[in-house]
C-alpha cells in the first residue's frame, strides 16, 4: 500500500505541475550605447556640459529641404547638448546630404553612414549647408554662431565615427574637436543714434571636445 500511495502522490504532483503557467522572459532588446559630453574654453573660461548633470542630454535634430523630382532633397544634421534647467548649450551642425525624396523619406542607412565618414574634416559653413557650424548659447540665452568667413582660421575634425542601430533608430556617434570664434549681433547696435551702427560681438571657443551623436 505504501508503494501505491507514493505512485498516486507522484501522479498528483505531475498533474498540478503541468497546470502551472511558466513565466516567459522575453529576449533582451539590444540598444545602442550612446553617451555625450562637452568641454571647452569659451572666452578663457572652462565650460563643461555633462550628460545627466544639471539636466543635460544630447538631442539630435535635422533640417530637411524636400524637393520634387528631378531635384534632390537635402538635410543638415544637428547634435546639441541642452539642459532642462539652464540656458547654456552647445550645438554642432553638419550638412548637407542629398538624396531622392521621391524614393525614400530619408537617406538610406548606407548613404547616411557614407556621408558621415566622408565629412570627418569639413569646412565651416553658415547654417551647415555645406559643412560644419557651431552654435553656443550662453547663460543669458544669447546665441553665438560660427561664421564661414572667419579671419581666425577655425578648424574642426570628427574622430571615432561609429554607426549603430536599434529599435529607436540609426545613429552616427562621434568625437568632434574644434577651435573657432562665434559671433552675435550686439543688442544695442540698432539703438545707436543718430545713425544706427551694426556691431557684431565675438567670443572664442578653444580646445573644444564634443562627444555626441547624430540620428538619421
Amino acid at each position: 500500500m505504501k508503494k501505491k500511495g507514493a505512485i498516486i502522490l507522484g501522479l498528483t504532483a505531475l498533474i498540478f505541475s503541468s497546470c502551472i503557467d511558466h513565466e516567459v522572459i522575453p529576449a533582451p532588446i539590444p540598444t545602442v550605447d550612446l553617451s555625450s559630453n562637452f568641454i571647452g574654453e569659451i572666452n578663457g573660461a572652462e565650460i563643461v556640459l555633462t550628460e545627466n548633470v544639471l539636466g543635460f542630454s544630447n538631442v539630435s535634430t535635422k533640417d530637411q529641404i524636400i524637393l520634387a523630382a528631378p531635384d534632390f532633397s537635402s538635410a543638415v544634421y544637428y547634435s546639441a547638448m541642452i539642459s532642462s534647467s539652464i540656458a547654456t548649450s552647445i550645438k554642432v551642425g553638419l550638412g548637407s546630404i542629398s538624396w531622392n525624396a521621391n524614393i525614400t523619406t530619408d537617406p538610406s542607412i548606407t548613404a547616411f553612414n557614407a556621408f558621415m565618414l566622408a565629412n570627418s574634416d569639413p569646412t565651416y559653413s553658415n547654417n551647415g549647408t555645406s559643412g560644419f557650424e557651431v552654435t553656443y548659447t550662453d547663460a543669458s540665452s544669447r546665441e553665438w554662431k560660427s561664421n564661414e568667413i572667419d579671419p581666425n582660421s577655425p578648424d574642426v575634425e570628427f574622430a571615432n565615427i561609429a554607426q549603430d542601430s536599434d529599435d529607436s533608430g540609426d545613429y552616427s556617434s562621434f568625437t568632434c574637436n574644434f577651435n573657432c570664434y562665434a559671433y552675435s549681433l550686439n543688442p544695442d547696435s540698432l539703438a545707436i543714434l543718430p545713425v544706427p551702427v551694426v556691431h557684431v560681438d565675438s567670443i572664442s571657443i578653444q580646445n573644444a571636445i564634443y562627444q555626441g551623436w547624430f540620428k538619421r
